[in-house]
């Protein structure tokens, strides 16, 4: 397979599906259904048909129910018309699911079957018909041979002999006419293989194979791939389109057993932030095949985890960024009933900007918080008071936070500020003790 190199773009794709499509659901169903199985059949046979539902709503759809109207000419083996799909189904955007249905032909005619997709609150979201001309089962019989009268002589009247019987004619068999064989019709099938990981900065390669498995050529259609933001393109097999970030083919018919492939080759890229410890990051590529007989179509999906390759930097101590905190009271002693503010400073000594900065104080025991007094937004936990993140202190700047509180006895009251951060290798500490006086 030849190949062309692509701009950097990205890769995306969706989920295998099968055959003739028998009827397609209106451009704005958010359930894209189709049918596939036999158009002909007899009286008597079991036939199969396969469903898909691709969801192409751009939402995740979930708790979907299934549920299929058949005509009598058909018979189930769990119920008469209506059954419903046991279970429901979840579909996340562009991905599909395939569904089985088997049915006994009762009579002839044309006999018809409809699956329709409804939501959790029993909303139309898809739906598709197929129909399939059933014939009475051949049981002809030959027809009834009656033998030729042959002229009988008269007697000889002198003898008293009577001549033989002349040979009676051989019997005629008659033969029931053979049917005429009808050919299946195309059964279009969509797979598409990639690696499961990849490191960042690795190219790797997605290979979409079209097999027609049916019994007629298929119709021209296109195949697309598209990709997600972590994946770009390197060279696609000759004859692509790239439209944005996604790359497309126009596929000739295909002879009934014939297959084509069209291959993608795409460069990972670990997320900004992620490394080499890091969980891989999850990224897909997906192949859509549409233009299909009845405006069908086909979705299958392949995803990968991309591992990054950068090793995690040194954490530096807050002392290595000239981080400073102090802790203070503005009333010591306190008199009774009164509260006391304490003045937490963070001062950044530093050559360069903080990062965002976590700050805790931890009140004494029995200690209540004066709200009208605590100039600060806090979440407060018993006598843990969580300061909003704080944003960034440039370089030889610092931010001061109060916060009141009071307590019910008289005695020492020791809080405790701690500043911490993920950017940081540990953390700050400081203690302000203060005396409350007894009634």
């Amino acid at each position: 397979m030849t190949m062309s190199r692509l701009h950097d773009h990205g890769v995306m794709a969706a989920v295998v599906a099968v055959l003739f499509v028998a009827s397609a659901a209106l451009a704005d169903d958010a359930v894209l259904v189709s049918i596939t199985g036999p158009l002909v059949g007899r009286v008597g046979e079991r036939v199969s048909f396969e469903v898909e539902l691709v969801n192409r709503s751009g939402r995740p759809l979930q708790k979907l129910r299934v549920i299929d109207y058949f005509d009598k000419g058909f018979h189930h083996d769990a119920s008469a018309s209506p059954i419903e799909q046991k279970g429901t189904i979840d579909l996340m955007p562009g991905t599909a699911r395939r569904l089985t249905l088997d049915f006994l032909l009762d009579e002839p005619g044309r006999q018809c079957h409809r699956v329709e997709i409804l939501d959790p609150s029993h909303v139309f979201v898809g739906g598709a018909t197929h129909c399939v001309e059933v014939e009475a089962t051949a049981n002809a019989t030959a027809p009834r041979v009656v033998a030729p009268v042959v002229p009988q002589p008269p007697l000889a009247a002198a003898s008293g002999q009577v001549p033989p019987l002349a040979a009676a004619a051989p019997a005629m068999v008659a033969t029931a006419p053979q049917p005429v064989p009808v050919p299946s019709p195309a059964a279009v099938e969509l797979d598409l293989q990639g690696p499961a990981e990849a490191t960042s900065d690795g190219v790797v390669s997605y290979v979409a194979t079209v097999h027609n498995k049916g019994g007629a050529a298929s119709t021209p259609c296109t195949l697309e791939f598209s990709w997600d933001e972590l994946l770009s393109p390197v060279e696609a097999s000759d004859g692509y389109h790239l439209v944005a970030s996604k790359v497309t083919w126009e596929l000739a018919a295909i002879e009934a057993g014939g297959h084509l492939k069209r291959q993608i080759n795409l460069r990972a890229k670990a997320p900004a932030g992620a490394y080499r410890d890091s969980p891989p990051t999850r990224s897909c590529v997906r192949a859509v095949l549409t233009g299909l007989t009845g405006g069908g179509m086909l979705a299958d999906e392949s995803c990968l985890g991309i591992s990054a390759t950068l090793p995690r930097p040194r954490l530096r101590t807050p002392s290595e960024l000239g981080l400073k905190m102090s802790l203070a009271d503005l009333d010591d002693p306190v008199r009774p009933g009164d509260a006391t503010t304490l003045v937490c400073t963070v001062t950044n000594g530093g050559t360069e900007p903080t990062g965002r900065l976590d700050l805790i104080v931890i009140l004494p025991d029995q200690a209540r918080l004066d709200s009208d007094r605590t100039a600060a937004r806090v979440r407060i936990d018993d006598t843990r008071i969580t300061f909003d993140p704080l944003q960034p202190i440039p370089a030889g700047g610092q931010k001061s936070f109060e916060i009141s509180y009071r307590m019910p006895v008289g005695g020492t009251g020791r809080a405790t500020a701690v500043l911490s951060s993920t950017e940081l290798d540990g953390s700050i500490e400081r203690n302000c003790q203060t005396v409350f006086l007894e009634p």
